[in-house]
């Protein structure tokens, strides 16, 4: 813990080999890792808890948890130091109920398990059976993810791809946004926005024109997990 202490200290600078082992060989939420998931739900509960004990003072109204980070991912992560994954300070935060970029390394099925164990997955009735739905955050959470147009190349696959959003659902997802892109194309957007003036994008809650955010948008977005296969 002391050696971890100092690396987050020195931003991870001079230790390389520690630095290494958190990113690479910890756990990490979006991998459909047990161990990683069940801290995700830890916080998930803890944000809910807390959400849940406060009013708004002017109309008495009740907050209700939810993660929805918008644009704060990018900013905040600026700002905010080294931590103990393995980021350094400079580079972006997780957006809202999603993995950190590079994180999702076993693909978007494992990502999914990971964020509906973190929102509450489904209740048991101790046989196997599915109950109610659970759901630690029931302002819902916005979950971006990054698939290659390749996934809808034929029948199969398309047929694939129902399956996957049928069992987001069963997951207890609540709000999943899709882009449908390939980073050589969003590259090739930024040296020559001209011709991809109609280039849409999810952010994370909401849709833009590509050429129209600014760089460094557009970079965290390239740097998103593209899965190209199941």
């Amino acid at each position: 813990m002391e050696k971890l202490v100092d690396a987050l200290k020195d931003n991870w600078e001079g230790h390389d080999i520690l630095q290494a082992k958190a990113k690479f060989r910890a756990p990490k939420y979006g991998r459909d890792d047990d161990e990683a998931d069940e801290m995700a739900k830890k916080v998930m509960d803890l944000w809910s808890d807390e959400a849940w004990k406060h009013r708004t003072r002017s109309t008495n109204r009740q907050f209700r948890p939810g993660m929805l980070s918008w644009n704060y991912w990018v900013g905040d992560g600026y700002i905010m130091a080294a931590s103990a994954d393995g980021r350094p300070k400079g580079q972006f935060l997780s957006n809202a109920i999603c993995p950190s970029n590079g994180a999702d390394i076993n693909g978007p099925t494992a990502n999914i398990n990971s964020v509906g164990k973190a929102l509450g997955a489904k209740a048991t009735d101790g046989n196997g059976d599915w109950g109610d739905y659970l759901n630690s955050l029931p302002n819902g959470a916005s979950h971006t993810i990054t698939l290659n147009p390749s996934l809808l190349r034929d029948p199969e696959h398309r047929e694939k791809f129902k399956a996957f959003l049928q069992g987001y659902t069963e997951n207890s997802g609540t709000s999943l946004q899709i882009n449908m892109v390939n980073a050589d194309m969003l590259k090739d957007a930024q040296e020559h926005p001209d011709e991809y003036r109609t280039l849409l994008v999810r952010i994370t809650g909401y849709n833009a024109y590509f050429t129209g955010i600014g760089r460094e948008l557009q970079d965290e977005i390239i740097a998103r997990e593209i899965h190209n296969n199941y």
